[in-house]
C-alpha cells in the first residue's frame, strides 16, 4: 500500500520526538518512525540533571514524558521498520516490509549506537558505573577516581571534561591511539594517568561496579573507580541513507543551521547531525528546529511529474 505524508521522521529518540512534538501543532501530516526501543539513548542513561526545567530524572522516565506528550497531542509512534529510502523527484519514498510512503521531507533522528565491548556485566553495569557520555553522567563523578577509555579525538574532549571534575582519571588506550591537539591537552592534567597499549577485560562489582580490570598480553591490572567511560568509535545508523549521496564527515550528517542537509527535503536530528554537544537539550532544540524549518519549506513546496 502506498500511504502519502507530508512529513516522515525516523527515529523517535529526544530529536524526533520533539520535532514531532513541533509538527503536531502545524497542519502537515506526518508519521514518526521506531524499530526499537522508544527515546533511544534515554534508556541507558541513568539519572539526567542537567535538562532545563527538571531537577533529576531518569533516562526512562523522561521517555516516558516524551511518549504521554505525544498521546496527548494524538500522536502515535509507528513501530514499522524503514528498510530504505530513496529519492522520487522532490518527494522521497519510504520503504517498510508491508507498506511503501510517499513524503515531501525526511527527518532523519536515527541517532548512533554505543561501542559495547562486549564484556560479561557490561549491561549490568550500564547506569551503574558505566556510561558512554562523560558530559551527561561525569558530575555524578565530581571528585572521584574514574577511568576514561578511547582512542579518538571524542574520547579526549570528553576526557577533557572528566579531568576538570574528577579527583583522578586513569586514562587508557590501546596501540593505535590519534593524537589530536585535544590528546595532548588532556595528558597535561596533573589528575590524569596515562596507560598505554591496555585493553579493558572485565568489569568488577555486585550492584554496582566497583573496579575495572585492564589487561596487556599476559599483565593485568586492576583499579578501583566509581565509574568507567568506555568511549570507542560510535556507529552511526545510516542503512536508511547511505544511497542518498548526504554529506558526511566523520560519520556524522553534515547539516547547517536549521538541521538541513544538502539534499533539499532532507533534514538531521540528534547524535547522527556533526555538532560539537550532543546532549538531551540539544537533540530536543534540533528536533524542534527542523520542524519549523520544515514547515516554511512546506509552504513553498511545489510537486513535479517525476515523483508521481
Amino acid at each position: 500500500m502506498l500511504i502519502k505524508k507530508d512529513v516522515a521522521i525516523i527515529g523517535a529518540g529526544v530529536g524526533g520526538m520533539s520535532a514531532a512534538i513541533y509538527l503536531a501543532r502545524t497542519r502537515y501530516t506526518f508519521e514518526i518512525f521506531e524499530k526499537s526501543a522508544i527515546g533511544g539513548k534515554l534508556n541507558i542513561i541513568n539519572k539526567i540533571e542537567n535538562y532545563p526545567g527538571v531537577k533529576d530524572v531518569s533516562g526512562f522516565d523522561l521517555a516516558m514524558d516524551f511518549i504521554n506528550q505525544l498521546k496527548s497531542l494524538n500522536v502515535s509512534i509507528n513501530n514499522t521498520e524503514i528498510l530504505k529510502v530513496e529519492k522520487k523527484g522532490n518527494f522521497y519514498k519510504l520503504f517498510s516490509k508491508k507498506d511503501t510512503y510517499l513524503v515531501k521531507c525526511v527527518i532523519i533522528a536515527t541517532g548512533m549506537s554505543v561501542h559495547k565491548l562486549g564484556l560479561p556485566n557490561e549491561d549490568k553495569f550500564i547506569g551503574k558505573g558505566i556510561s558512554y557520555c562523560a558530559t551527561c553522567d561525569g558530575y555524578f563523578a565530581k571528585n572521584k577516581t574514574v577511568l576514561l577509555y578511547g582512542d579518538e579525538d571524542r574520547a579526549y574532549i570528553e576526557g577533557l571534561f572528566l579531568a576538570g571534575i574528577v579527583g583522578k582519571l586513569y586514562f587508557v588506550h590501546d596501540k593505535k591511539i590519534e593524537k589530536t591537539e585535544n590528546y595532548e591537552k588532556l595528558i597535561k592534567y596533573k589528575n590524569v594517568i596515562e596507560i598505554p597499549n591496555y585493553k579493558i577485560c572485565a568489569y568488577n562489582g555486585n550492584e554496582n561496579l566497583e573496579s575495572v580490570t585492564i589487561k596487556q598480553s599476559n599483565k593485568e591490572k586492576t583499579f578501583d573507580v566509581s565509574m568507567v567511560f568506555p568511549l570507542g568509535k560510535e556507529t552511526p545508523m545510516d542503512y536508511l541513507y547511505s544511497e542518498l549521496n548526504l554529506k558526511i564527515e566523520k560519520n556524522f550528517i553534515v547539516t547547517d543551521d536549521e538541521c538541513k542537509t544538502n539534499l533539499d527535503g532532507i533534514y538531521a536530528v540528534g547524535d547522527i547531525r556533526k555538532k560539537k554537544l550532543k546532549q538531551v537539550v540539544t537533540a530536543a532544540s534540533d528536533g524542534a528546529i527542523a520542524a519549523t524549518t520544515i514547515v516554511k519549506y512546506l509552504i513553498n513546496f511545489k510537486e513535479n511529474d517525476e515523483s508521481k
